[in-house]
């Protein structure tokens, strides 16, 4: 295997815990390798705004990744957009496409990926008028009537953004109000172009020319179904951990299909450990970052001293 694929520490995932797992591992002196396949900055870099991060009162999610991105190949770490395999915990190797890596520590921060609503046509219309970024795809609907689904923050932040994108936003949740923090309500609360619908789920998505042009909508308390005419949908119903590439590798899982570590961030496997979101628990860009942290200075350990704990 030549020098090229071998690293002290490979990181697989590029959201905030894999960036800073990447900051710390180049401070720290290891030979340090962080492979991503959609897209370095994770669910955080597709934030609208992002308003609890210690140092910025505000400050879109792309802007503060690539700011993580930048800082992590500052210090010496190798970057991949390569999609990783398999991982290999008997030979501490992981596998791509272009073939086998092998590492001394391996840490997994692969994250979390949106919840769909489970719409017959929803993935065939990503795209062409379903979408799960606002900031992404909101600027191709600019004076159009849009909808988004969902009642946490990020749902509240995508229409606090398409507010300010489109000609009407219609905000759809089956329970009777949002259950965002109350700051995000309130400004939801404050948008005329705003139309809440409470009490309501989506029944259908219905085409026009292969692409969206309208919803059916039925309110769950009284039985009605409605249809509201727009070009496109912002699904924020939640996420999910992105945890199959740790189960196949024998790495234990909870009941919610997070990966389980202790306070270390280590897996049961010695040398592998796991942050952010794919670790359950809380997640925020705060949390992931200081996982990311403890996991890259207890991989520090376990590759120069060859020291770790019990596992768990």
């Amino acid at each position: 295997m030549s020098d090229k694929r071998e690293f002290d520490l490979i990181i697989i995932g590029g959201g905030p815990a894999g960036l800073t797992a990447a900051i710390y591992g180049g401070r720290m002196g290891l030979k340090t390798a962080v492979y991503e396949n959609k897209g370095f900055g994770g669910l955080a870099g597709t934030a609208p705004k992002i308003e609890n991060y210690p140092g910025f009162r505000s400050i879109n999610g792309l802007e503060l990744t690539e700011k993580m991105r930048e800082q992590a190949e500052s210090w010496g770490a190798t970057l991949f957009y390569e999609e990783v395999l398999a991982i290999n915990p008997k030979e501490m190797t992981i596998s791509t496409y272009g073939g086998k890596t092998k590492a001394k520590a391996i840490i997994i921060a692969t994250g979390s990926k949106h919840l769909s609503l489970g719409l017959p046509n929803e993935f065939q219309l990503v795209g062409n008028g379903i979408s799960y970024c606002a900031t992404c795809d909101g600027p191709l609907f600019r004076d159009q009537d849009v909808a988004a689904v969902g009642g946490g923050n990020a749902a509240g932040l995508e229409v606090i953004y398409l507010s300010n994108v489109a000609k009407k936003v219609y905000l759809i949740h089956r329970r009777h109000c949002m259950r965002a923090e109350a700051c995000i309500v309130d400004e939801v609360d404050s948008l005329e172009n705003v139309v809440p619908m409470y009490n309501c789920v989506i029944e259908e998505a219905i085409t026009k020319d292969d692409k969206l042009g309208a919803l059916k909508i039925k309110n769950i308390e009284t039985g009605e179904i409605s249809k509201i005419d727009v070009n496109a949908l912002f699904i924020a119903i939640g996420v999910e951990p992105q945890s199959d590439l740790a189960k196949k590798a024998g790495i234990k899982l909870d009941d919610d299909n997070c990966i389980k570590v202790n306070r270390d961030q280590e897996t049961n496997i010695p040398g592998i450990y796991a942050a952010g979101d794919v670790t359950g628990g809380i997640r925020q860009i705060t949390t992931a970052v200081g996982e990311g942290t403890t996991a890259a200075m207890n991989a520090y350990l376990y590759i120069k001293q060859g020291w770790y704990g019990d596992g768990i």
